[in-house]
């Protein structure tokens, strides 16, 4: 068998030949909660991303009825129930799309998460919406609007927000419910993706959640913390940050500001911060009161290397965040870039995004100039964004063996970073298909694959490249790639809650690898087999 011809490791069968069967019809009559699912087949045509933004009818049409919290303060569900969130999100949510942003934040949310947890966290996703909000439930996933990073005036606001949610998260206030309360955690799931659609509701009016599945949502219904869990996540939330080297007087001063800008609206559904974790005068003064007891020591911490690091980290996430979500102009970067222009080392957000936003327009001589006075920590690969950022312009100018260079010696000084290894897969991927090219893809995305299984953007690169490796490959070879191919693809669908459409994918993939010789087939049919196992548990899951 050629190199890389089994994608994945060997995996002992233990479903029934039926399972798929059985499934698949199964999800043609799919129970409420499943009625999101798309049931119309799959055909076998080349596999393409994912790129339109749902509309606020389709994504209203799509979520869940639900009526009562039995089951939710199971620990056992806590992952059930966080994928199949995640999945919902995957599926309808505008999200923001760049790994380099991506892994920025979560080694933020990841390393304040690993002082309270030992559980890592499910996923991290950030979504198109200029609303502050952030949000977590068990399992772990972190969701958080582009408006949080566009609004924060620091580091340390921004850790403030997404320390609080961990809290959340590890003082189990999801689960912690009496009996006469349990019904609350459903309403309050389904708060949260109602609340998600509701900022797509051009007029805010509480009216308007007619729209919204089968239940209506209010206000209360969404703000399901009590007064004393808002406390406690702000208590322990301190704790992360310091813990982590974070600023705590950032919390209660953020607070205020919010509370201040944003006062909880009575008579209209948006979806915000404020209006999931109400910020009471006596929690901002509680949260004012302790955060003093912190003053010496964040103060210190502010004076350390790492701490400029951090804000310079900041300031490029923040310029990068405006940038996709087209929050800013080129007016507003050129301003900031000039504002900046002796300060490179730890404010080059607004200049790296003016040099993007030359290149959307073909401007390469003026995205080359804006660049120009990074070079240093270019040629150096001490600016990771810089390094990527120099990659496009390379590509774009028609120079892709310099950015491929750019990207192969970034990712060998930094092989634990997966954002490089996108930006390396999507280079090779936006060329003419060679076997060369699709095979690299491979063997950049396959660890990821088993590393984090919850990212959309890995599975979707897999499939795209083992398609190519397909049409290179001739008899048992090309059969081989082809199965896989709908493996990888009934992940992205499995992930964006296509259920049906998985199955359908799966269907083929097994008769394609029944057809192979033994050898070749069973880790194949053992690993469809697999996927099989987890599409019908996600089909049971009722989150009610």
């Amino acid at each position: 068998m050629a190199h890389g011809a089994v994608l994945l490791p060997t995996l002992t069968p233990n479903t029934s030949p039926n399972l798929l069967d059985s499934l698949h019809t199964s999800l043609h009559t799919p129970p409420p909660v499943a009625r999101a699912i798309i049931t119309q087949s799959v055909e076998s045509v080349p596999f393409q991303r994912v790129t339109s933004t749902p509309t606020p009818n389709a994504w209203a049409s799509r979520l869940p009825e639900m009526t009562s919290g039995e089951g939710f303060i199971s620990q056992q569900q806590n992952r059930q129930l966080g994928e199949w969130v995640l999945r919902q999100i995957y599926h309808d949510a505008p999200l923001i799309d760049d790994p380099w942003l991506q892994y920025s934040l979560e080694q933020m949310c990841w390393q304040m998460n690993a002082s309270v947890r030992r559980e890592a966290p499910l996923a991290l996703v950030v979504i198109n919406e200029p609303q502050i909000n952030a949000f977590a439930v068990p399992s772990g996933l972190i969701g958080l609007n582009v408006g949080l990073l566009d609004k924060a005036r620091n580091i340390d606001e921004l850790a403030s927000v997404l320390a609080h949610e961990i809290a959340h998260v590890s003082q189990r206030h999801f689960e912690q419910r009496s009996d006469e309360k349990n019904k609350q955690l459903a309403t309050q799931v389904g708060g949260l993706l109602a609340g998600l659609l509701a900022a797509k509701v051009s007029d805010g009016d509480a009216g308007a959640a007619v729209m919204i599945g089968t239940q209506t949502i209010s206000a209360n219904q969404i703000a399901a913390f009590s007064r004393a869990q808002e406390r406690e996540a702000d208590r322990v939330g301190m704790q992360i940050m310091a813990q982590t080297s974070y600023d705590v007087r950032a919390m209660p001063s953020f607070f205020a500001l919010l509370n201040q800008q944003h006062p909880m609206p009575t008579k209209r559904l948006i979806p915000s911060f404020v209006m999931s974790h109400p910020l009471t005068a006596e929690r901002l003064s509680e949260a004012t009161d302790r955060a003093r007891a912190y003053g010496a020591t964040t103060t210190t911490q502010q004076k350390t290397a790492d701490y400029a690091t951090r804000n310079a980290l900041f300031d490029q996430v923040q310029w990068r965040a405006r940038y996709l979500a087209k929050l800013t102009n080129r007016a507003e970067l050129i301003q900031a870039v000039n504002n900046n222009a002796r300060n490179l080392q730890n404010a080059n957000g607004a200049r790296l995004a003016l040099v993007m936003s030359y290149l959307d327009t073909r401007e390469y001589a003026a995205a080359s100039h804006v660049l120009a006075p990074l070079q240093p920590m270019i040629s150096n690969l001490s600016d990771p964004l810089a390094v990527m950022v120099a990659a496009s312009l390379d590509e774009r100018q028609g120079d892709v063996r310099a950015a491929l260079d750019r990207l192969t010696r970034l990712s060998r000084l930094l092989p634990e970073r997966r954002d490089v290894k996108y930006a390396l897969a999507d280079v090779y991927l936006r060329q003419a298909p060679s076997r060369t090219n699709a095979q690299a893809v491979m063997d950049l995305m396959l660890p990821i694959s088993r590393q984090y299984p919850t990212d959309l953007h890995v599975w979707q690169n897999l499939t795209q490249a083992s398609e190519q490796l397909s049409k290179l490959s001739t008899g048992s070879q090309q059969t081989l790639y082809q199965a896989n191919t709908l493996r990888y693809r009934a992940q992205v669908e499995y992930w964006h809650n296509d259920l049906t459409q998985a199955v359908t994918s799966l269907n083929q993939a097994k008769r394609l690898a029944q057809t192979l010789p033994s050898t070749q087939a069973a880790p194949v049919l053992a690993s469809i087999n697999q996927q099989a196992e987890r599409v019908q548990a996600a089909h049971r899951f009722k989150p009610s």
